[in-house]
């Protein structure tokens, strides 16, 4: 067995990677593989074709001999061209594999956006710089979220930007986000296009599973602190995912992709012109109230130039404290239900630019308080519980511009709704699960983070009352967590299973259910507290530093 920490090739194998390792060779259908284990037990995975001697040193030809046997078991002439690779992919359980070095899982498969789709996309002229996708963005996630910023208008251009070798012309799919992920999925995909790579190169027989043990990610570096891992796509929808804020997702998103779209937009000044620097044009849309403090997630920004965006860098102005005070007074919902508090005690401690720098560094560690709160439910298996926070029920309504006004260099729309059918909501709120959950577990297991941690008796024991609680729950919300611990706990979260478990999901029973209301309240409990020490602690040197 693979010991952790072991290093192969001079890199030490990722905890993820060590695991994967030991489900494929228990896996059935790489049963009779030669020489699967080493002398003293450990798996082993590379089988080089230059070994010069050695108990193993036709350990290579015997595993081609074997990959050419399971080619006539699954129907693939050895004549064919890349016949391996399409071996490899066939009978991969899973689809999808674990980066050696960063353990980061992506898809074996041709679907990851290639550097010219990339150029391709960039050159639209409603597409700005503020539009992140990178060289790891999986094409399904890609549709989604450029569906979501730019909405109908891609489906013009959507042929042209899948044109490849293989696919010359593309015609006859309906104008629908579920019939082009449908097509992308079971057509495009599969014919391995010029425009798309995969997310790891097939190396059979020289690796046991018949993929090159360094995914997409660290394949041209192999270098864990420069993973592209950590440069994948991050839109802003992602960012608002991740740190579970509140606010209408939907609607936030789509006012993103008009201000970045619309020729109008693209002439609107920076909001800091005027101060005798030089602010280039088109500005993109600034949250006013950063949501990786805990403001919401809403469809109103503040037109900010590239550079006074970069320098912002999720900071606060007084002028934004005072915006969203008064936004506040008019009845808006304008922070997440974990800041809430934090902004009460606090915000009209904020007089100038120095106490608002204050006010970002105090919030900032009243999230990482109610990350790690949150976090504490997630190792005690309340999925369920937790799913409730994430506001999904957005996603059930399409939404049409009603009015986009601009006052004081400050966008806000207002919209109509009306009642979704499309498949396309299952698709959204998938998206969210995912990247909540996964980056929830993430941001708890990051070693040297410099955050801010706080507990007393008290927060212990309403922690211990709302866990209670839950362990009291009615027996369908027993089954409905089991079902969904079952998906986030497998080894790679499956779409497939997530639809089906919202498809029979009783979603209102879930959001009024007594337990889980009384556990909310609780947790409300826990983050007051933690404002009012922090509140406290205004004037402390960790905060008040130049």
């Amino acid at each position: 067995m693979a010991k952790k920490g072991a290093k192969k090739n001079n890199y030490e194998a990722n905890e993820k990677f060590i695991e994967y390792e030991e489900e494929i060779v228990k896996d059935p259908v790489f049963e009779g593989m030669p020489d699967l284990r080493l002398d003293d037990g450990s798996i082993q995975w590379e089988a080089p074709s230059n070994r010069g001697s050695g108990k193993f040193q036709f350990t290579h030809d015997k595993r081609l001999s074997w990959w050419k046997e399971k080619a006539s078991q699954v129907g693939i002439s050895t004549s064919a061209n890349h016949w391996i690779s399409k071996v490899a992919k066939s009978i991969h359980p899973t689809g999808r594999k674990p980066c050696k070095v960063c353990g980061n899982v992506m898809d074996i498969r041709y679907s990851y956006l290639s550097s010219n789709f990339i150029k391709r996309v960039k050159k639209l002229t409603y597409v700005d710089d503020s539009y992140e996708i990178t060289d790891l963005t999986h094409v399904l996630d890609f549709i989604v979220s450029f569906y979501d910023t730019y909405g109908e208008r891609i489906f013009h251009d959507l042929p042209t930007l899948f044109k490849c070798k293989q696919f010359s012309t593309i015609s006859g799919i309906p104008n629908s986000i579920d019939s082009w992920t449908d097509w992308l999925d079971k057509v495009y995909i599969p014919a391995e296009p010029s425009m798309l790579g995969p997310g790891a190169m097939s190396n059979a027989p020289d690796r046991l599973d018949g993929f090159h043990s360094f995914n997409r990610c660290c394949r041209s570096t192999a270098d864990k602190g420069r993973s592209k891992e950590n440069l994948a796509s991050y839109s802003t929808d992602r960012r608002a995912f991740e740190n579970w804020v509140d606010g209408n997702w939907i609607t936030a998103n789509k006012l993103m992709g008009y201000i970045s779209a619309n020729s109008k937009m693209k002439k609107e000044p920076c909001a800091n012109e005027g101060d005798g620097h030089k602010h280039p044009r088109p500005c993109s849309a600034d949250h006013i109230g950063p949501i990786s403090l805990g403001f919401c997630h809403r469809p109103e920004f503040q037109l900010l130039c590239a550079p006074c965006n970069s320098a912002k860098n999720n900071r606060m102005y007084y002028s934004d404290v005072q915006h969203l005070i008064e936004a506040e007074s008019k009845g808006e919902e304008i922070v997440t239900w974990y800041a809430q508090s934090i902004w009460k005690y606090t915000k009209d401690k904020v007089c100038d630019t120095d106490t608002a720098l204050r006010l970002t560094r105090v919030m900032r560690d009243n999230r990482n308080v109610a990350m790690m709160l949150l976090n504490d439910f997630l190792v005690q298996k309340h999925y369920l519980f937790l799913f409730t926070f994430l506001n999904l029920s957005y996603a059930n309504f399409d939404y049409n511009f009603n009015s986009v006004e601009i006052n004081n260099n400050i966008a806000k729309a207002s919209f109509n709704d009306t009642t979704s059918t499309l498949k396309y909501v299952n698709i959204q709120k998938i998206r969210k699960i995912r990247v909540a959950f996964e980056s929830l577990a993430e941001y708890a297991s990051k070693e040297n983070r410099n955050g801010y941690l706080f507990t007393n008796d008290s927060i212990e024991k309403l922690k211990k009352s709302a866990l209670d609680s839950l362990e009291d729950s009615s027996e369908y919300i027993k089954q409905t967590n089991n079902k969904l611990m079952a998906i986030l706990d497998s080894e790679e979260i499956k779409d497939f299973d997530l639809e089906e478990f919202l498809n029979e999901l009783d979603y209102e029973l879930i959001e009024n259910y007594p337990g889980f209301v009384k556990a909310r309240a609780t947790m409300f409990e826990i983050m007051d507290i933690t404002a009012k020490t922090l509140s406290d602690n205004w004037d402390d040197s960790r905060y008040s530093r130049e």
